[in-house]
């Protein structure tokens, strides 16, 4: 199955020097970003950085959208994903609360931050100590939070 990937989720594990986590957890050497994602990225800070990763990501071109895929509440990156994930059975990693529900209500499997990490639990690729690391770095360098129900879950 390919990965889509968007910005925020991509980002926030670059971030953190994680983005290897993505691969070895969904079992991928290439995940795959949209033109508008990958013109989000050039914006970054980071991105000279970011680039150095081109050869285990596949741009992808979307010349238009799914029918079904149209929002005037979310971002054309997110839109684009959404769209290739649901045109080639992909899962789409977001952190984007309202494209996740969004690509969700069209039949689009999605992994947030939360559950990919649960993922990467369950699948024993990383520990609880792993998770508490991740999450503290995630605060530091991504500014994210947590709720505490988010943390018990990770955390148990």
């Amino acid at each position: 199955m390919q990965t889509v990937v968007d910005t925020d989720f991509l980002s926030a594990f670059f971030k953190i020097n994680r983005v290897e986590l993505i691969y070895k957890a969904l079992e991928t050497d290439k995940l795959c970003v949209t033109q508008a994602v990958f013109e989000e990225l050039t914006k970054a800070p980071f991105f000279n950085r970011l680039a150095e990763l081109m050869e285990k990501i596949e741009l992808i071109s979307i010349d238009n959208l799914h029918k079904k895929v149209h929002s005037s509440k979310l971002g054309k990156g997110e839109l684009e994903s959404i769209s290739y994930a649901l045109e080639t059975n992909s899962v789409i990693l977001t952190n984007d609360k309202k494209a996740g529900e969004f690509a969700e209500d069209l039949g689009v499997k999605v992994l947030d931050i939360v559950s990919f990490l649960l993922l990467c639990k369950e699948i024993d690729l990383i520990s609880v100590d792993d998770i508490k690391n991740i999450l503290a770095s995630l605060n530091k360098y991504d500014y994210m939070e947590f709720s505490q129900e988010q943390r018990r879950l990770l955390l148990k």
